[in-house]
């Protein structure tokens, strides 16, 4: 069978496609053919959402979902489920960041960063996979009828692919930032292990890791400290630049190919100009 990256007829939910590496993976499914459903939490993307369906003529669905609301991760997966049809790759992407030293930070901030990297990937990925089972995406009990009979195994052919960060592998200097460290090492891990548990059901799920990627924030980065940082990552990185978010976008596209990553489940697979081989 040939390996081609052909999505028609294929649909992918992206949460926060609507900007950064986000949009990139959300123009590359675009390119691809593919069905588009996209989550936001703070602006409406329907601008650049509605000029993307244009330019590829592909369906590109957008709806409100703060990533640590559960009981609304839910309802969207239901929902998006029954108005645009049956999802067959997720990519849980949206994440946030912040600078500041721990003894700084506040328990909320601590908890805001946790819910929006790890608990809100877990859950979304928790939620398809009760989906695609049959079960109910709320049930609160391992217990639920629909769910399949211990060893019984399917072939479901769904993909996951979660964006984690090299930040999950080293430890990233000079800025400060240990509960986004920590909050993507949990995402990464997170992935491994559910890789184990759901390979038999016919479910992949992988992660990339991406080292610095000319965003917005890194191409202009605010005045004073920011700027020197963004000097010596660059610098730290082998190949002396930073990535740009479609190549991010495109690998995404390739990893949750059917033909190409079929037989490819727990795998973090880290594209970052050589950053960590030092």
């Amino acid at each position: 069978m040939p390996v081609t990256l052909d999505y028609n007829g294929k649909t992918v939910f992206i949460t926060g496609g609507g900007r950064g590496i986000g949009l990139a993976i959300t123009t590359a499914f675009a390119r691809a053919g593919a069905t588009i459903i996209i989550t936001y939490t703070s602006k409406d993307p329907k601008e650049v959402v509605s000029q993307l369906s244009e330019e590829y003529k592909v369906p590109i669905h957008v709806y409100h979902c703060p990533g640590e609301n559960t009981e609304r991760v839910n309802e969207v997966i239901d929902l998006a489920s029954r108005e645009v049809g049956e999802v067959d790759v997720v990519v849980p992407n949206a994440g946030v960041s912040l600078w500041r030293d721990c003894v700084d930070m506040s328990d909320s901030e601590l908890d805001w960063i946790m819910k929006t990297n790890l608990y809100a990937p877990m859950t979304l990925c928790r939620g398809f996979a009760r989906h695609w089972l049959g079960m109910s995406t709320a049930v609160k009990s391992s217990e639920d009828p629909g769910k399949p009979p211990v060893g019984e195994k399917l072939n479901l052919n769904k993909r996951i692919l979660c964006v984690s960060s090299i930040s999950g592998i080293v430890n990233m200097n000079p800025q400060r930032q240990v509960a986004y460290n920590v909050s993507k090492a949990g995402l990464t891990m997170a992935c491994k292990s559910l890789a184990g548990e759901w390979a038999k059901y016919g479910i992949t799920i992988n992660s990339i890791s991406p080292g610095y990627v000319a965003t917005d924030m890194i191409k202009d980065p605010p005045p004073g400290e920011g700027r020197e940082w963004a000097d010596k990552w660059r610098k730290d990185t082998p190949v002396d630049r930073f990535a740009d978010a479609s190549e991010i976008g495109r690998m995404v596209v390739l990893m949750c190919s059917s033909e190409s990553s079929s037989f490819m489940t727990g795998h973090d697979l880290v594209i970052d100009g050589g950053f960590t081989t030092y």
